[in-house]
């Protein structure tokens, strides 16, 4: 079949690779010119999933493995702090994995899709990787984006762990991951625009040079309000149909496992066609607890989560993180997760 992916971040370069791989003929489509591209994000996630993928894929993961973690340190409201026990967080050279993942494939830099400019028509299939763009489908009335921006920065001194900073009301929050060389990642996403953290953590490291600055919303509406997932012959994948985890708002290995339900859905429909309402369902399933988490999120941000009513939705929350606790690479414990929403 003939198929176009739109975007070449985690996703589009994943899914290229797989679907060439299996013999596919596959085109690429990328906004950004070659050499401004840029992997977003601050390129953590769980050393355990990627490893899975990237064996899939024909990669060794240890060659792109910058930093492993063994301790989170959280500063929340009201002076509270704790700390989590990682189990498989890392950073790695996402830049470079994605790089890898797009050799050999037929690539289109520097034009931005639309549906008005693209030919839908020479194609079989056209997947919507564009994450927060969604360029390609229809609008969701219930989609949900948070500002957000980082540096990538370089010289710093002090800080080789993981550390980040929650907003009050779950508002947002500040980060620093870690990279290799003295290198990190220092941002934050926030509602209100506001990213306490950033300049206090920048003056506080005036021997960190900034590299580079990254500025682009993330999506935290999950899948069921994200519809639709199809138009015409185009398929959403990734975070353009919001997977991404809502509390953290992580999308690389929530937008991998959306790709692996797409393929297994092409492969088990190639006599009679892409199966769209089997994906649909599948992707519902496999994220439904993830709009348990959004709309915890969100009543923290309305000051109307009530511990002992919304009891329910906290503890969909803990036994399925608990059930996944190595794709998280982090531990999952009831009561620190319990002070942790009490204490935002």
């Amino acid at each position: 079949m003939r198929i176009a992916v739109v975007g070449a971040g985690v996703s589009g370069s994943y899914l290229g690779h797989m679907l060439h791989k299996r013999g596919h003929d596959v085109e690429i489509f990328e906004s950004s010119r070659k050499e401004n591209q840029w992997a977003v994000c601050a390129w953590g996630a769980s050393r355990n999933m990627l490893a899975k993928f990237s064996n899939r894929a024909g990669l060794d993961f240890d060659n792109y493995i910058f930093h492993v973690g063994k301790t989170l340190k959280m500063d929340l409201p009201n002076h509270v702090r704790e700390y989590l026990d990682l189990r498989g967080l890392v950073t790695y050279n996402k830049q470079k994995w994605e790089h890898d993942l797009l050799k050999d494939l037929k690539i289109t830099y520097g034009f931005r899709c639309t549906q008005q400019n693209f030919p839908f028509k020479e194609y079989d299939y056209v997947i919507d990787c564009t994450g927060m763009h969604r360029s390609l489908l229809p609008r969701s009335d219930e989609d949900f984006l948070i500002p957000a921006y980082e540096y990538l920065v370089e010289n710093v001194q002090g800080m080789d762990e993981f550390y980040v900073i929650g907003y009050k009301g779950a508002r947002g929050y500040f980060w620093y991951f870690p990279l290799d060389n003295n290198r990190g990642y220092v941002g934050a996403g926030d509602i209100d625009k506001k990213y306490a953290g950033v300049e206090e953590f920048l003056s506080e490291h005036p021997e960190a040079r900034v590299a580079r600055k990254v500025g682009r919303p993330i999506r935290l509406a999950p899948p069921r309000r994200m519809e639709p997932f199809c138009a015409g012959n185009v398929i959403g994948v990734g975070e353009s149909i919001g997977c991404v985890f809502p509390i953290l708002g992580e999308g690389i290995i929530p937008s991998l496992i959306c790709c692996d339900i797409f393929l297994e859905v092409l492969d088990g429909s190639k006599q009679k066609g892409f199966d769209f309402e089997q994906y649909r369902k599948k992707v519902l399933k496999k994220f439904d607890y993830y709009d348990d988490v959004y709309r915890i999120v969100r009543l923290k941000m309305k000051n109307k989560l009530n511990m002992v009513r919304h009891l329910p939705l906290m503890m969909s929350m803990y036994r399925n993180m608990k059930k996944e606790e190595s794709r998280f690479g982090f531990e999952i414990s009831l009561d620190k997760m319990t002070r942790f929403v009490k204490a935002l």
